[in-house]
């Protein structure tokens, strides 16, 4: 009988975390915000900067001028990620107020920071929309995290970093372009042409337009009767959520220090980079400086802002693969080689003098940029709390925000008295920190096996490398349950995704004939169904489970399952040798049976035929099983699952 209806769950920590699928558009138009948040970042990577200089900023004042945007990461983010952890309305949600408020701050900021005419009030319009863009980006990753299933997790940070990328190639884009319209190349009396107040409206209606549409479209899960009591007691106030973000720090994941000591280096770089990068093409290319000013300094300024861009296309495209490959071979080894290529392109970049094949090291940083904006991410939201995601988000960014703050304090000094004053050794030494982050990383030891990250795997080794899914039938029986338990300690060692089917039928129990002795009894009705599922994940969601989906489907047992793992040979399914009602000391029952015929991938048969069903799941169980594969579990008749 072929599978008539399907309904898929998935489950993070445990039946309260349970979080329905999302279709593809519900995605991306959940992530659509991170666009125009994105344009705000990207303004203030390249835009910001020769803002500074335009109205009267030294570049050696840069690093200092910078001191916003790692202050506010450092204080707000945490905090604004421990307050919204704590926080719930029926009718705004836990996230959305503060992203929302957050890209409303941004857009007043945007519009109105091109009229300023001197530099302490472009300091102050930068750290206003530094404190907004931070307001909005960290509860909005926590917003992910919080809104899809850990089946999910992995494609909606994905389709983040190509929102993030999208996001920063037009604003990068903008810079360029819209300097060469005759139209805006005049300047207004504060020095700043009327090309750059475009590009920072543009950004006002794009962050407004976005993240209130997407945060209108997508609603938040309401949570569970026991979160709503956590959230009630949970003490309020800014000393509370300080004191949350400490308790928070104390018992992170050993995982997230590895992160941090690769952190110190990288975003140290990348602070350098993108206060220089048109300090560097100017000298090398254009044969400019800011202090000179002129046409030529616009067009260092412009093909940056083109550069950046340039970087920002190939994150797009390259975030399309490099999770997946992350997914198979290990994020340790995937960022090494990201910080590896960034290493190359920068030190490259600070001696090329050709402003085309400049364009090509940013392959190199995209690449980067790709693997810093989406994994970390992703390691994160599988290795803590579901219910903390917000604060760690936040504590993640500290890690950022905290070699920025290093690199504000610092890097003056060093690049007026090291580094001759050119902006092309500040992107050498910005590549040599990379090729060091690129070490570090491959110095830190990957986990033991039991710590691994279910979603994003940092490298350790694993037991079984040959599965993908790992597919269980069960009908909430005690011998069925006991096969669920089999099959996640196999899914856990090859760190595969647990997917129990349950299958149940329509018509009416007492309408057909009677049980027919060794056959499968099947469940009637999707309630009761849903009940045994429900029996059969809640104590692997209580233990420490991998990625676990669930799947109820209207149709026959044997065929439910085959359905499940299609013509994919890289599956598993697993089955007990014998079903509900099948007769003691029958070799196997009829779903078994069906299912090794038919499969075209391993069948593993968990021998359940002489288990005494009360001694074993007493208390105090006994040994009394053990498991055999079948020897050839290759179809012998059908290749091909009816239906």
């Amino acid at each position: 009988m072929s599978t008539t209806t399907s309904e898929s769950i998935s489950t993070g920590a445990g039946p309260a975390e349970r979080r329905p699928l999302m279709t593809g558009r519900a995605l991306l138009m959940m992530n659509l915000g991170f666009f125009g948040v994105q344009f705000s970042f990207g303004l203030t990577q390249s835009a910001v900067n020769p803002l500074f200089l335009l109205i009267g900023a030294d570049p050696d004042q840069l690093p200092i001028l910078n001191l916003a945007g790692p202050v506010t990461g450092l204080v707000i983010q945490p905090m604004i990620g421990a307050i919204s952890d704590r926080t719930w309305s029926p009718r705004w949600g836990r996230r959305r107020p503060f992203i929302t408020c957050g890209a409303i701050l941004c857009a007043l900021i945007l519009f109105a920071f091109p009229f300023v005419g001197v530099l302490w009030a472009g300091v102050l319009c930068f750290w206003l929309l530094d404190a907004g863009n931070n307001t909005s980006m960290e509860p909005y990753r926590a917003f992910i995290s919080d809104r899809l299933p850990r089946s999910q997790l992995a494609r909606g940070f994905l389709t983040q970093s190509m929102f993030t990328g999208a996001g920063a190639v037009l604003a990068n884009v903008s810079l360029f372009l819209l300097q060469k319209v005759s139209a805006l190349d005049q300047t207004a009396s504060n020095g700043v042409p009327y090309w750059m107040y475009t590009v920072f409206w543009i950004g006002t209606i794009c962050i407004l337009v976005t993240v209130l549409t997407a945060m209108a479209r997508t609603k938040e899960l309401t949570p569970s009767d026991e979160e709503l009591e956590e959230i009630r007691s949970a003490p309020k106030g800014v000393g509370n959520a300080f004191r949350e973000i400490s308790d928070a720090v104390r018992a992170m994941p050993v995982a997230m220090h590895k992160i941090g000591l690769v952190f110190a280096f990288q975003w140290y770089a990348m602070f350098i980079y993108w206060q220089f990068l048109a300090v560097s093409l100017g000298e090398t290319v254009f044969h400019a400086t800011p202090e000179a000013g002129g046409p030529a300094w616009d067009d260092a300024i412009a093909w940056s802002g083109l550069m950046n861009g340039a970087y920002n296309f190939v994150t797009m495209v390259s975030a399309l693969f490099l999770v997946g490959i992350a997914q198979r071979i290990g994020a340790k080894r995937v960022h090494a080689a990201a910080l590896g290529l960034a290493a190359i392109a920068l030190v490259w970049l600070a001696r090329i003098d050709n402003q085309y094949l400049a364009l090509i090291p940013m392959i190199g940083v995209g690449i980067f940029w790709a693997s810093a904006v989406g994994v970390p991410y992703l390691m994160v939201a599988s290795m803590v709390p579901a219910k903390r995601t917000g604060v760690y988000m936040g504590i993640l960014n500290m890690m950022i925000v905290v070699p920025m703050l290093i690199e504000t304090i610092t890097f003056g000094w060093i690049f007026n008295h090291l580094l001759d004053n050119k902006g092309s050794n500040a992107i050498a030494v910005a590549g040599v920190l990379m090729a060091l982050g690129g070490v570090a990383m491959l110095w830190v030891n990957p986990p033991d096996e039991a710590d691994e990250s279910p979603i994003m795997p940092l490298g350790s080794k694993r037991s079984i490398t040959v599965y993908e899914r790992v597919v269980v039938g069960s009908d909430g029986t005690a011998t069925s349950l006991y096969t669920v338990d089999r099959a996640a300690e196999v899914a856990q060692a090859a760190q595969a995704r647990l997917v129990v089917v349950t299958a149940y039928r329509d018509a009416d129990p007492n309408a057909g004939a009677g049980h027919v002795e060794g056959a499968h009894r099947d469940l009637y009705g999707a309630e009761a169904a849903r009940r045994a599922l429900d029996q059969s994940v809640t104590k692997l969601t209580r233990e420490r489970a991998r990625a676990i989906d669930q799947r109820l489907v209207a149709g026959d047992p044997a065929q439910a399952l085959l359905d499940t793992v299609g013509a994919n040979p890289a599956n598993l399914i697993v089955v007990g040798n014998r079903g509900l009602g099948a007769s003691k000391g029958q070799l196997l029952g009829s779903v078994p049976r069906e299912v090794v015929k038919n499969a075209v991938c391993d069948v593993l048969v968990v021998q359940t035929s002489a288990l005494d069903e009360d001694r074993l799941f007493a208390k105090e169980p006994t040994d009394a099983t053990m498991d055999t594969v079948s020897p050839d579990a290759r179809p012998t008749e059908d290749t091909t699952p009816a239906g």
